[in-house]
């Protein structure tokens, strides 16, 4: 009964506070119901403590929600792996699909779930504080402490995912600030009205990063570059033939030959100096000596390797992050989800068959190659994206964005025109959740649909409306 009357909000005194009875008997969970609908001026009057009791509830729900999102696509991509394997007996023995030679979540899972956790739970937290503590600062002043504050809990991600995150974000908050310019007329960004802007994006920052995966490998983060890799089946052999080509290093033909005869391929290499102006596509095909044999083999292999992870990433979510939706219609959000992991195998596949196709095109045609060639390679390949739903362009693009930039930034790096700050990723991190914060909280209206959706779910979604009374 008590919890009924809270939830249909709760009789105040003329000065705004709730009577000391019911909130002594209010539990967290009416706690929450209470202030989840509440203007600033009501939510002012509540005591610390229950505020407190809510941001700790936020944070521990979007622990373990977070830890369960990392842990399933964890083990639906270990499913897929088995059945691809055709071993679907051992799907059912738990000793076998939970194997932790296979499952390498655990230590991440934790990680993310301490992040988000302490993000969130950390920024309700800092928001009630600050209007104890601060009742000079104004709504948006708050927010915006309290979101730099909340995302110094990105240190319990390891150095490369805080690097990855920390650009990210960066580039969304960029993103908000700038919808937030065009709207009042400050800044308008010239080809942003561009139907098919966002593909134009992804082609250069995808070139950028596929000239840098073969120049330039050793820039690129460990599990970036493993995950390129994987994608495009070349082999790390041919990889290292054709850097050493390209910078002018010798490339003996019998260490050539051995490497084909170890791969026992059917192409027989005819080079006999120790410096071609061109090395034959067919290295990167060995499989076959045919291009078109080559295309298709290296769709179908690049297809088959990423199917389970882009499939988990597209059901995981939709059953996690919206359960209700998915209770109410799970044929559905299943069919939605498989759908969805189809066409984004496709882009990925077509992708990478399409950069082998251009290289090899470009190597027939030119009888010296270029390192031009590869960064054109990866604009031609970039068209793929278009097999991609609209609304997934901009999210790939603004993906692969960050990356682009951080590898530039690396190289000016190098060159000694810019210079390491330390810690400067949890800097940049926080610096940008504090604007997006002021965006979700003031501005949503410019920010990306994505990410309003997803702090939604993380910030919003533990906190019902009240009932009507």
């Amino acid at each position: 009964m008590v919890a009924a009357e809270l939830n249909s909000r709760s009789p105040k005194t003329p000065n705004g506070h709730i009577p000391a009875h019911l909130a002594a008997s209010a539990s967290t969970t009416s706690i929450v119901s209470i202030t989840s609908d509440m203007t600033p001026a009501e939510k002012d009057s509540m005591p610390l403590a229950s505020h407190l009791a809510k941001a700790a509830k936020t944070g521990a729900s979007n622990f373990i929600l977070a830890y369960n999102v990392r842990a399933g696509i964890a083990l639906l991509s270990r499913m897929v792996q088995l059945m691809q394997k055709r071993r679907f007996n051992e799907i059912l023995d738990l000793n076998v699909l939970l194997n932790e030679k296979h499952l390498h979540f655990r230590v991440e899972a934790v990680s993310m779930g301490l992040f988000i956790g302490s993000f969130t739970g950390g920024y309700e937290a800092l928001k009630a504080i600050l209007r104890k503590l601060c009742p000079d600062l104004d709504e948006a002043g708050r927010t915006v402490v309290a979101g730099v504050a909340a995302g110094s809990g990105v240190v319990f991600l390891d150095h490369s995912r805080r690097r990855s995150l920390a650009l990210y974000t960066f580039v969304r908050a960029l993103q908000s600030l700038y919808n937030i310019a065009k709207a009042r007329n400050m800044w308008h960004f010239w080809g942003s009205h561009w139907p098919h802007g966002d593909a134009l994006l992804f082609a250069i920052t995808s070139a950028q990063v596929m000239y840098c995966f073969i120049l330039r490998p050793d820039i690129l983060p460990k599990e970036y570059f493993a995950f390129i890799h994987r994608a495009g089946p070349v082999a790390t052999k041919v990889l290292n033939f054709t850097q050493r080509s390209l910078r002018g290093g010798a490339i003996e033909p019998t260490e050539v030959m051995r490497f084909l005869e170890d791969k026992g391929s059917p192409v027989v290499y005819r080079l006999a100096t120790a410096h071609p102006a061109n090395l034959p596509c067919s290295l990167i095909h060995h499989g076959s000596e045919s291009c078109t044999v080559g295309f298709a083999q290296t769709f179908w292999k690049a297809a088959r390797a990423t199917f389970p992870l882009y499939l988990s990433l597209n059901i995981v979510p939709r059953i996690v992050l919206r359960f209700h939706r998915f209770i109410k219609t799970p044929l559905i959000s299943l069919l939605k989800g498989t759908w969805g992991g189809v066409r984004s195998t496709a882009f990925l596949g077509g992708f990478v068959a399409m950069y082998q196709a251009t290289v090899c095109l470009q190597k027939s045609l030119f009888r010296s190659d270029s390192k031009i060639s590869y960064f054109v390679a990866g604009l031609v390949a970039s068209t793929a994206v278009l097999l991609e739903a609209k609304s997934r362009r901009s999210e790939l693009a603004l993906y692969v964005l960050p990356r682009a930039l951080d590898l530039l930034y690396i190289t000016l790096r190098d060159k000694r025109v810019l210079s390491d700050l330390p810690y400067g990723e949890v800097i940049l991190f926080a610096c940008s959740m504090g604007a997006i914060m002021f965006c979700y909280e003031h501005e949503k209206q410019h920010l990306s649909p994505f990410v309003e959706r997803l702090l939604h779910r993380f910030l919003d979604s533990h906190h019902p409306k009240p009932a009507a009374s």
